[in-house]
């Protein structure tokens, strides 16, 4: 199937027709990552979706916690006082 290139500002643009994206499981605002894979042919592939900070924080274990880390005395108003 072909598609043109167009302007967008400063960038190009495709569109990607209905049916193609459908096949590709692709829809309105996945995440895309674009490389060059030969002169003249570009591949794109969709990234995963970023994970949440409640799914982040659930992964984190004892064994993958790491103690705090001294960085030398405080400077200025940086030291909390509990």
């Amino acid at each position: 199937m072909r598609a043109q290139m167009v302007k967008w500002g400063n960038s190009l643009a495709i569109r990607i027709p209905k049916n193609i994206a459908q096949e590709a499981e692709l829809s309105a605002g996945d995440a895309i990552e674009l490389e060059v894979a030969a002169k003249g042919s570009v591949e794109l592939r969709r990234v995963d979706k970023v994970p949440s900070l409640a799914q982040l924080v659930s992964q984190i274990t004892p064994e993958n916690r790491y103690e705090e880390v001294a960085s030398g005395r405080t400077v200025g108003k940086e030291a909390i006082e509990w």
